[in-house]
């Protein structure tokens, strides 16, 4: 093999090498959290001191409604983890309205969905959750992340055994 192609060879592998190494980056809105930390219940408390400020939060879609100049996706807060990552389980911390500019087609935002968005405090919005009266505060998102879903854990891992998949009684057979 000729000294030239070999270089080429080489150069071309390292490239498609440091091209599988790129990985995206998040936003630091979003990855961050700001340095006042609001959650949605001080924001339901006083929403005249905390109109404007910027906050991130993130859970679980509820619901999308598209409107003529925005999409307002309602969300149930959870606790976020490392890098803005809204936790699977544990209690809700109260709901709140994502307004993201133009239109977002539903489909893309399914229920259950998690997402962390990041923007500043509008104001509150009275809507029902069932026949209850509840305010939501309102957030003007300037970025946003919807988060995959979790892979699905394999069957014969939800159960612990010492036991390989084909015989969860153990190693080798039963008699």
């Amino acid at each position: 093999m000729p000294v030239r192609l070999r270089r080429t060879t080489l150069v071309l592998g390292a490239l498609v090498l440091l091209a599988g190494c790129a990985t995206y980056q998040l936003p630091p809105e979003i990855r961050e959290p700001p340095a006042p930390d609001v959650s949605v219940a001080d924001v339901q408390g006083a929403p005249s001191r905390h109109a404007g400020q910027f906050v991130r939060w993130g859970g679980r879609i509820l619901e999308v409604r598209n409107r003529a100049d925005v999409t307002e996706i309602e969300v149930l807060a959870t606790a976020l983890g490392d890098s803005g990552v809204p936790s699977m389980g544990g209690a809700g911390a109260g709901r709140f309205i994502a307004e993201i500019p133009g239109f977002r087609e539903p489909a893309e935002y399914p229920k259950d969905r998690r997402i962390t968005v990041a923007g500043t405090v509008t104001g509150l919005r009275a809507r029902s959750v069932g026949e209850y009266p509840y305010s939501y505060p309102v957030v003007a998102v300037t970025q946003h992340r919807l988060w995959a879903p979790p892979a699905p854990v394999p069957y014969w891992h939800r159960y612990p055994c010492d036991g390989s998949p084909l015989y969860p009684w153990g190693w080798g057979y039963p008699w």
